[in-house]
């Protein structure tokens, strides 16, 4: 009995992660239904969370967050899949980073700001770190996003056949999945 229950557990999880970049897009692109479920309860909100996702993954060699859409991920995301706890932190660190002028800073600024709350928050659970959170919903959202898949990560449409153990070069960008 548990042999079969774990067998559809993993089926179920698989079919849900093959299954998710055409439900999040059809989510995203559902007009009014996507405006009555947005989390972000103002623009302020997003453009903040748009810079944030830039200092996470900035354009480089590869797009930056902001152009594969991170931030409507995101905000997609904590509104479907996150919990109240996390909900509620991520607004909370929105509203501190907004009182303290992030919005009004220069880069540099912001990214010292950033590293101060980030030493801070590290020891703090899941739930209640901000930054945690907000790493953790950006780099999923980036890296399983078309331009993070095809364009900051190796990827090969149709892959050959198995090989355990490849020989990595200095500059290779790491496979996608």
């Amino acid at each position: 009995m548990t042999d079969r229950r774990s067998f559809l557990r993993g089926t179920s999880a698989l079919m849900a992660h093959a299954a998710f970049p055409q439900v999040l897009a059809a989510f995203l692109a559902n007009g009014a239904n996507a405006q009555a479920n947005r989390f972000f309860a103002s623009p302020s909100d997003t453009n903040r969370v748009t810079l944030l996702v830039d200092l996470i993954l900035p354009a480089t060699d590869s797009p930056s967050a902001s152009e594969a859409r991170t931030h409507e991920f995101i905000d997609a995301a904590l509104n479907a899949c996150a919990t109240t706890k996390q909900q509620s932190t991520f607004r909370a660190g929105l509203a501190a980073l907004a009182a303290d002028g992030f919005d009004n800073m220069q880069t540099s600024e912001r990214i010292a700001l950033l590293q101060r709350r980030a030493k801070a928050d590290i020891s703090l659970p899941y739930d209640e770190s901000f930054f945690k959170i907000l790493k953790d919903y950006t780099l999923t959202g980036y890296f399983h996003s078309e331009i993070g898949a095809t364009k900051a990560l190796a990827y090969e449409r149709v892959p050959g056949g198995y090989q355990g153990d490849i020989q990595l070069v200095a500059t290779q960008k790491a496979w996608a999945i």
